[in-house]
């Protein structure tokens, strides 16, 4: 009927119901996020190289890094180390990145320790050695350094995390005025207490889109996170396009004081929101942990600790036996020379007794040939009116040839008798 005509609506048809449905769908349908596996990783650590060594898929190791099952250490609780873990491939074309490091710095020393970890985010393939924190100070990129040594000239400008943005044109330094960082309780736990265990980590965070970048960091793993540092216009100070050719490291640094530096994983995101709710399963994962998971990893450190001891005391056995034979070969060629030189000193002085002796012979045998000579003129010339003097004559040089050969025989005695 006509009534009926006019309440009637048409229905939409069905390629434009499907066109509503899919738009619909933008804002209703969760963003997707990927964790992006070739710059990120975790314990525990399964796959080994050649030569049967654990090692971390698509990163590179340099310096004294050393790969365990359940963690990765950058650097043992021993002087002047470095080390660095950096990655083989770049983070890729993306707009909106997060980044959660997790890791361990520890060690003997109850209150004087150091010098911390860094994490980078730069356009560099590989690591290039430098002053901060084992790395080049001119980096193009993004930066954040755990300075856990309180340097004295630094004072009230001293911050645990300290964020760098460079553009690699100047040389980056922490610990100066208008730095970006913050304090943070924690970070650094001491072996030493009975309540030490391996689950006692550290969480840094970056969340990170084209034009700004926010730092936070649950210094003691109890997934209580504190905004560090937040800074805009990364535009300007980045090149467009960064993330297609920056790559993610890490580096740790002893000095005069040391640590251990461990690292457990880094896990990277494609979208902010995904890298917070792994977060929390990694929060709950680590709480949940197990008697049997807890005495695994402690005893995987305990036997690292071990280990680096023996290798350490080995290391100053050997020095000091390389020490001990430097010194023997010192005192050889010490008494060597001395000896020689005596002898030399002596021989000499022999040489020079032995021709006294044999001059003061040989003057005394032409003495004693002349005197004969002498006495044998005298005794021809009063027989010479006689003509007797063949027999004098011959008598003179019978006792000259017999004086010689005497004067020969001393000499080689002398020398018998004093050289050999």
């Amino acid at each position: 009927s006509p009534s009926h005509a006019q309440t009637t609506r048409a229905l939409p048809s069905p390629p434009t119901m499907l066109r509503f449905l899919a738009f619909l769908s933008l804002f209703l349908l969760p963003v997707t996020s990927e964790l992006l596996d070739n710059v990120s990783f975790s314990s525990p650590f399964t796959e080994t190289d050649r030569n049967g060594q654990y090692m971390v898929p698509n990163f590179m190791m340099a310096g004294d890094a050393d790969v365990k099952k359940t963690f990765v250490r950058l650097t043992p609780d021993r002087q002047s180390k470095r080390g660095t873990l950096w990655s083989k491939g770049v983070v890729g074309p993306y707009s909106e990145i997060s980044a959660t490091l997790t890791f361990r710095i520890s060690g003997q020393g109850s209150k004087l320790f150091g010098d911390g970890i860094a994490l980078w985010l730069t356009k560099s393939p590989r690591p290039t050695n430098g002053k901060l924190h084992g790395m080049d100070s001119k980096f193009e990129g993004i930066a954040v350094v755990i300075d856990t040594f309180k340097n004295v000239e630094h004072g009230s400008l001293h911050r645990d995390v300290t964020l760098l943005i460079n553009d690699g044109t100047k040389d980056a330094e922490i610990g100066v005025e208008d730095v970006l960082g913050c304090n943070v309780d924690g970070m650094r736990y001491h072996e030493g207490r009975d309540d030490f265990s391996t689950f006692n980590l550290s969480r840094l965070r970056l969340l990170y889109n084209e034009d700004r970048l926010v730092v936070e960091v649950d210094g003691n793993g109890t997934n209580d996170w504190q905004t560090c540092a937040t800074v805009g216009g990364l535009k300007k100070q980045l090149p467009k396009g960064f993330l297609s050719d920056a790559r993610f490291g890490i580096s740790g640094t002893t000095g005069q004081l040391a640590d251990n530096h461990d690292i457990i994983s880094l896990q990277v995101h494609s979208s902010h929101s995904e890298a917070k709710v792994a977060s929390v399963e990694q929060h709950e994962s680590f709480e949940s942990a197990d008697d049997l998971q807890v005495l695994v990893h402690d005893l995987e450190h305990q036997l690292t600790s071990i280990v680096e001891k023996l290798e350490n005391t080995i290391g100053k056995l050997q020095n000091q036996e390389d020490m001990l034979e430097d010194r023997v070969k010192l005192l050889e060629s010490t008494v060597l020379t001395g000896v020689e030189s005596k002898m030399e000193r002596r021989i000499t002085n022999l040489e020079k007794q032995l021709d006294r002796k044999v001059q003061r012979t040989v003057n005394k045998a032409q003495k004693s040939t002349q005197d004969e000579i002498d006495n044998m003129k005298e005794f021809a010339e009063k027989n010479a009116d006689s003509g007797g003097w063949r027999l004098p004559f011959m008598f003179l040089a019978v006792l000259v040839f017999v004086a010689g050969t005497a004067a020969y025989r001393h000499y080689r005695y002398l020398i018998k008798s004093h050289l050999l």
